[in-house]
């Protein structure tokens, strides 16, 4: 994981890295629920609940990427293409695909806590 000064978050200053990590992976908008605690448990809980919202962008944005890997491969297949390159076309649209189901996975798991909490 890249370590960069959170003060830095949408500012001019911030590293082309850490944007794209942020704009590709969600992990920096959670809390981590482990806590002992159960004030900052739930605290926690919460949060990670509140943020939920912005999932579904993150959904569409790999399931755009999964179906232009999709593509991709479709269109190597047809012309003449090493099977290399189709190869990893179709494996970069199964790795978004897997990245797009733990996604979801998410959003729905907070909205089970959502409704019950």
């Amino acid at each position: 994981m890249i370590c960069v000064d959170a003060t830095l978050f949408g500012s001019p200053n911030e590293p082309l890295a850490s944007l794209l990590y942020r704009y590709w992976f969600w992990g920096w908008l959670f809390v981590d629920v482990s806590h002992r605690d159960l004030f900052r448990r739930a605290e926690a809980l919460r949060h990670n609940v509140a943020q939920r919202v912005h999932l579904p962008c993150y959904m569409r944005r790999w399931s755009l990427c999964t179906f232009m890997m999709l593509g991709l491969g479709f269109a190597l297949e047809r012309g003449i293409a090493n099977p290399w390159s189709i190869a990893s076309a179709y494996t970069a649209a199964v790795l978004a695909l897997m990245v797009l189901i733990v996604t979801a996975s998410g959003w729905l798991l907070l909205a089970t806590c959502e409704r019950r909490g």
